[in-house]
């Protein structure tokens, strides 16, 4: 948790801070994270692509990022299109993918009993798998 709080401290230090970049650091608490979001209200860009988050952090940058201007959400999968949908629509959202629906495509392709579906189901797997191994 150490970084937890050297992320707290510079942001109890950096109130003007406009530009934070916390990419693929997986060990801050979404609490860390968020805690960084109220004590910058000057956020203008905010990186938070492969962090572990949710609709709360999504919230806290609604109440608290009045100013904010681009977000990248690359990697976050935690997130609902609901949520995303109450930022602000001047931010510029970056790289939000939601995760696809795997167990309603398995289940529409298996209703359908045919060849031709199957391939798609077949297809649609395979993009999924090569999604997954480009993302890790």
């Amino acid at each position: 948790m150490a970084s937890s709080v050297g992320l707290t401290a510079i942001a109890n230090s950096y109130h003007k801070l406009e530009c934070l970049n916390i990419s693929k650091h997986t060990e801050f608490s979404e609490i860390s994270i968020c805690n960084i979001i109220r004590s910058c209200p000057k956020l203008q860009q905010l990186d938070l692509s492969y962090c572990v988050i949710t609709d709360i952090t999504i919230e806290e940058i609604v109440r608290s990022c009045l100013n904010l201007k681009y977000l990248n959400l690359e990697g976050c999968y935690n997130i609902s299109k609901e949520a995303v949908n109450q930022l602000n629509p001047n931010i510029h959202v970056e790289n939000f993918v939601m995760p696809p629906d795997l167990i309603g495509i398995v289940r529409n392709h298996l209703t359908q009993n045919n060849v031709a579906n199957r391939q798609i189901l077949a297809q649609s797997l395979q993009s999924l798998l090569d999604l997954s191994m480009r993302d890790n």
